[in-house]
């Protein structure tokens, strides 16, 4: 590894404007020492979209050696070590072929019509008022408890409940404490995943987690490595929360867009994978070590060194997108969005927040005339975490 200054410690803090730390950012000066926040120890942020691609894909580079009292940057590195985000290839491959058909986009395409009324549900019962409403707690919050509700085949109560699972193990590390706690919530998640696993095994139905255990237990995996791969997904569900969130207040920013949305409906899809990509994502994926010598371009990898791919940075790569830093409804798709990761660990969940993210923002938008921020853009509160977002949308419409 060439000399490098003497590394910044990690931050999860977003800029005023709601980016990440500029170390996240793309840059041509290859890899970016930093120094986590409990362990101190020196990880490598990349930055261009060619090397983030390389260690999401290249079995050279392993989740599972990684040390979690060491090498946690978030709660995901104190899953169980049979966790999907802890395994590796073959076994990681091993079980989502099993599974990854049931998170296509033809298998949750019958949920649609369902997702729709639940938006058109959430937006009826806002109150008609001129004071100002929070999209975050009003509706943004509900319509993903309600969607996983409606894809996993859980009661509503159970999804609220997992809910808060999801946000007290998908959290960043800071602490020393933050292992004990993040590991207690992980087993919590586990004991009542089991619980689910049973009942859907015994009364099966025709929702994700019914799906998902029947093909697990039909592949002969045995009940704790069930338990482990249903706890990671069911924790996973939650995530598009943030990106909404996110994504509503850019579109603000953006009334042209809405309006030819509006207009021609079948927009509404590149303009949710560009607002994905423009802002809307986790600012880094999971985080891997070199399990030999590797050499990135003019960077010298040694075995046993801790890299932190950045989607942001990324997304932000001019080799991969022309002006990057512009938002474009026209750009063309990419088959693979790099916001939802690449190789054995891209987003089994990719299909369920595209579908998610157009529908909510789509009825959003027809459904309240005049929709708009009560205060300005730059009056917004960004809260920290691995994925930047408002802490209150409130809005006001006509």
């Amino acid at each position: 590894m060439t000399c490098a200054p003497t590394p910044k410690e990690l931050s999860f803090q977003p800029l005023a404007n709601g980016n990440p730390q500029s170390y996240f950012d793309f840059s041509r000066d290859g890899l970016f020492p930093i120094a986590l926040p409990v362990s101190k120890k020196t990880v490598f942020i990349a930055r261009d979209a060619e090397t983030v691609r390389l260690i999401m894909t290249d079995p050279r580079f392993s989740l599972a050696r990684l040390d979690p009292e060491e090498d946690s940057v978030t709660g995901t590195g104190y899953q169980s070590p049979d966790g999907l985000l802890r395994l590796d290839v073959p076994r990681i491959r091993n079980i989502r072929r099993r599974i990854t058909p049931l998170f296509s986009e033809r298998g949750i395409a019958p949920w649609r019509a369902e997702v729709e009324k639940i938006a058109d549900v959430l937006l009826g019962e806002l109150p008609h008022a001129r004071q100002p409403h929070d999209l975050n707690k009003q509706y943004f919050e509900p319509f993903v408890v309600r969607a996983v509700a409606l894809s996993a085949g859980i009661t509503l109560d159970e999804s609220s409940t997992l809910y808060d699972f999801s946000n007290r193990v998908l959290v960043r590390v800071e602490a020393p404490q933050d292992e004990a706690r993040i590991g207690t919530a992980w087993q919590e998640l586990y004991d009542y995943s089991s619980d689910l696993v049973n009942e859907k095994l015994n009364n099966p139905d025709d929702g994700l987690v019914s799906k998902i255990s029947a093909e697990l237990k039909k592949a002969c995996f045995d009940d704790h490595e069930i338990v482990a791969a249903m706890g990671t997904v069911l924790a996973g569900f939650y995530t598009p929360y943030g990106i909404l969130s996110v994504s509503a207040v850019e579109l603000f920013q953006h009334p042209d867009v809405v309006q030819a949305c509006k207009k021609d409906p079948t927009l509404w899809g590149r303009a949710t994978d560009e607002l994905m990509r423009r802002k809307a994502h986790f600012n880094f994926f999971l985080p891997r070590v070199a399990i030999e010598d590797v050499a990135l371009g003019r960077e010298e990898i040694f075995a046993g060194q801790v890299l932190l791919p950045s989607l942001h940075a990324a997304v932000t790569d001019p080799d991969l997108f022309a002006s990057p830093g512009v938002y474009s409804a026209h750009r063309a798709r990419a088959r693979c969005n790099i916001v939802f990761g690449a190789g054995p660990h891209f987003c089994l969940g990719a299909a369920l927040s595209r579908q998610w993210l157009q529908v909510s923002l789509e009825r959003l938008f027809t459904t309240l005339p005049g929709l708009r921020l009560a205060g300005s853009y730059r009056d917004l509160e960004w809260q920290a975490g691995s994925i930047s977002m408002p802490k209150q949308v409130l809005v006001i419409w006509d």
